[in-house]
């Protein structure tokens, strides 16, 4: 693609990761560790609560709808916890991973001005004084260390081994330039974020099999890019054309981060 070397995927199969499956993955992980549970001893929203409990955590007034993001994590753990056994391979970027820890990031700050007392007229009209106010460089160092910490546990406790296409150690022999060729293609046919083109040209990069995200308006849209309806034939011909997609290779299909990894991904 764009004269750089196809990487060649055809053992595995592989997902790419968008930055919200890894956002509810890191919620259900660090639930379950101020649970005391492992993440394959979860099997329903009950376990975890019962856990909490346990724990000396205050959960009589929680209910299932107050858990959904963690509910949705657990779905999507087990998901691929399943898929690691059959051989499935986990891709994603060093841009999902920097968004990952934006969201965060942004979470204790919102929660330290609250307990501070921070109206929220004035949290909404000045943010960036307030939070850097608000956060210490304690806060960096050990958000730094808990997102460490759950991708080395995935990885060597649950066999979810999630790379980096950037990482040059990993053998992939991707660099940005030539994903940010892609993504600029890409954009120049569909209207979509600049950082979700890269991502999912990075995926495109790699030819990966499925792209997981949550994203309502980019799986529609990725979806067209696939499986084009008469409307989008003519747009996907000259995309795949300057892409030098060949004939027989699909583009990534996009599932949501709760959908069943299919067995055979490239004949979805």
């Amino acid at each position: 693609m764009n004269g750089s070397q196809t990487i060649n995927t055809d053992i595995l199969p592989s997902a790419f990761l968008d930055s919200n499956i890894l956002v509810m993955l890191f919620q259900f992980w660090d639930t379950c560790t101020c649970a005391n549970i492992r993440l394959d001893d979860v099997c329903d929203w009950k376990d975890l609560k019962d856990a909490l409990k346990s724990a000396g955590a205050a959960t009589d007034a929680l209910n299932a709808d107050d858990a959904k993001f963690v509910k949705s994590g657990m779905k999507s753990f087990q998901i691929l916890h399943g898929a690691s056994n059959s051989g499935y391979l986990f891709r994603s970027s060093r841009v999902c991973w920097s968004e990952v820890h934006h969201v965060f990031l942004e979470a204790r700050g919102l929660e330290r001005l609250i307990r501070l007392g921070v109206p929220h007229s004035l949290r909404v009209k000045r943010p960036q004084v307030l939070y850097r106010g608000s956060l210490q460089e304690v806060d960096y160092e050990q958000l730094d260390k808990d997102l460490e910490t759950f991708r080395d546990e995935l990885k060597m406790e649950y066999g979810i081994d999630v790379i980096d296409v950037e990482d040059l150690s990993a053998g992939l022999g991707v660099v940005p330039d030539s994903i940010w060729d892609i993504a600029k293609v890409v954009w120049s046919h569909v209207l979509i974020e600049v950082i979700d083109a890269y991502v999912y040209s990075a995926s495109i990069r790699i030819e990966a099999d499925v792209f997981v995200t949550s994203d309502g308006s980019l799986t529609d849209a990725l979806k067209q890019l696939r499986n084009p309806d008469s409307d989008w034939i003519a747009l996907v011909t000259s995309l795949r054309k300057e892409l030098g997609v060949e004939p027989d290779i699909e583009l990534p299909l996009p599932l949501s981060p709760t959908t069943d990894l299919p067995n055979n991904p490239r004949s979805s």
